[in-house]
């Protein structure tokens, strides 16, 4: 097996101790390890101010019974926003296939696109001890952030590209994503534009671009409608978005489902995408909306790529470290 690569040496942090959460809470080792195993028997004041010292450090309690600070576990943590729909299917599958041959166990968690539940399953997979940590975006909060960068682990975040990553990423960048679908649009004609698709930080970006781009155009400002996170919620979209000709959805979910509303109102052709009465392009590339009528255009995003080459950055810190792997505009007849 393979040794995972080492964080940089010249990182500032190292991964706290419980000694270090106790001389900053001002109480002994032994009432933090009350705090983390037996919190109902402190005292309210005491265990706050604990558990504000371990937020502050980055502090993640040991679960894996009797290890030494030294073991392997031969895990990696990965962490998505969701396995209800299936578009981060593929990045999973791809960095299983690269680490499970090397012995390597992939333990899954979700954060259901909640900042909170975000830091408790980081938190809950640091417990385990993995060797790294690869997720899905970048942490949401600043505690989240703190518990990573203080890990003392390699970590990747993959489907965006920030600035300043906390050690490695692969993905694409999310606002020119939103920057292209807004060119075709204006391109074709389009008028009234519409954005559907929740508000997280990607699609936010995705937003943001199409946004920017129509409005520099100096075509009508589009509309944004935030949907709750599935398919269904996208189907009766169309009540919300009078007079609309062309939307771009935050993924192929909501994609397909507002194509089930168009097909319902009789506002969908079996023809080619310049006799569709409302454009659709969608972002994923999912199997369903190759095979659906009209086929669905898309922002395909390398999703296999995306996983294979998170897995590479923590195995070694040998070339690149902010790896960006674009994606394609595929027209259909959808839009």
């Amino acid at each position: 097996m393979l040794a995972m690569s080492t964080p940089d040496p010249t990182a500032p942090h190292s991964a706290p101790t419980l000694s270090a959460v106790a001389k900053l809470a001002g109480v002994s080792s032994i009432t933090v390890s009350r705090v983390v195993r037996l919190p109902n028997l402190v005292a309210p004041e005491t265990r706050g101010r604990v558990e504000a010292a371990m937020r502050e450090l980055g502090y993640v309690p040991n679960q894996v019974a009797g290890s030494l600070a030294s073991a392997r576990t031969s895990s990696v943590g990965v962490l998505v926003p969701t396995i209800a729909n299936s578009i981060f299917a593929d990045t999973v599958q791809g960095l299983s296939d690269e680490l499970e041959p090397l012995g390597y166990a992939v333990i899954l968690a979700q954060s259901r696109y909640d900042a909170a539940r975000e830091d408790r399953m980081l938190a809950a997979l640091l417990s385990r001890r993995p060797e790294a940590i690869i997720m899905v975006g970048s942490p949401a909060t600043e505690d989240g952030a703190r518990l990573l960068r203080r890990a003392g682990i390699p970590i990747a975040e993959t489907w965006e590209l920030p600035a300043e990553p906390i050690d490695a990423v692969a993905g694409f960048d999310n606002y020119e994503a939103g920057v292209a679908v807004a060119r075709h649009f204006v391109a074709q004609g389009r008028e009234s534009l519409a954005f559907i698709g929740g508000d997280d930080p990607r699609a936010t970006r995705r937003w943001n671009g199409f946004n920017d781009t129509v409005r520099a155009a100096g075509a009508k400002a589009p509309r944004r409608l935030i949907l709750a996170r599935n398919a269904s919620g996208s189907v009766a979209a169309l009540a919300n978005l009078p007079g609309v000709d062309a939307v771009f959805a935050a993924n192929d979910a909501h994609a397909i489902g507002f194509m089930s509303g168009l097909r319902a109102a009789g506002l969908l052709r079996h023809g080619p995408a310049a006799e569709q009465p409302v454009a659709v392009i969608g972002l994923g590339d999912l199997e369903m909306g190759r095979l659906i009528s009209p086929s669905l255009s898309t922002i395909r995003v390398h999703g296999d790529a995306i996983g294979r080459t998170a897995a590479k950055l923590i195995l070694t810190r040998e070339g690149p470290r902010h790896v960006d792997l674009g994606f394609e505009l595929v027209l259909r007849d959808s839009g």
